[in-house]
């Protein structure tokens, strides 16, 4: 299964990456192009961890709410900021806010990125999030599951990023007793691909 983190790389980057270290669990962050234009540096720690970078667009703006041309530039300016700083490609893509208009799904295409969502959503952006709740809504994860959680509150409610924090290590004990192992979305995706083929 997938753990994915949005809205980074912060400040807390790095407590984030600790308890991934400690668990030897692997994610895929979800990376904002301004994000990263605060501090490149943050992104490359990310890949130096062994971690996967997907873009999540240059600002955390809906595009339900943008015009076709707002968003191409949007996502363009993202890729370039984002692959310059990793020096490498990017493959997958996930819009602020999960959704999706068709100029959004169109311009994926154009870029040759996969699209993703989730399958768990941990609510930790919100006002009234918790560590209990934030685990309360991961659930009991199984194979193949995509969780959603935030490296960063600064598009969310001030401080929930704590409750993430104190989700985590809750979380990452329980993928353990479940048995599931954590692995990037290049590795799950693929996997996925390769069963669905050989089923057809």
């Amino acid at each position: 299964m997938a753990l994915t983190f949005d809205d980074g790389p912060d400040q807390e980057l790095g407590a984030f990456l600790e308890l991934l270290g400690e668990a030897k669990a692997r994610a895929t962050f979800f990376v904002l192009g301004e994000q990263v234009a605060r501090d490149p540096n943050r992104l490359k720690e990310i890949i130096h961890c062994g971690h996967e970078i997907g873009v999540h667009g240059y600002r955390h703006r809906n595009h339900l709410f943008r015009t076709p041309a707002a968003i191409q530039e949007d996502m363009r300016r993202a890729k370039n900021v984002i692959e310059e700083a990793a020096e490498c490609r990017t493959r997958f893509f996930r819009p602020p806010y999960g959704r999706f208009s068709l100029a959004t799904w169109l311009e994926a295409d154009r870029q040759g990125w996969e699209r993703v969502l989730w399958s768990r959503n941990s609510h930790d952006y919100d006002i009234r999030a918790t560590p209990s709740s934030v685990v309360a809504n991961i659930g009991w994860p199984v194979a193949g599951d995509i969780l959603l959680l935030h490296d960063s509150d600064r598009y969310g409610t001030p401080g929930s990023c704590r409750a993430t924090l104190e989700a985590l290590p809750i979380i990452l004990e329980r993928l353990a007793t479940l048995e599931l192992r954590t692995c990037l979305l290049d590795g799950l995706l693929t996997r996925a691909h390769l069963m669905n083929a050989s089923a057809g």
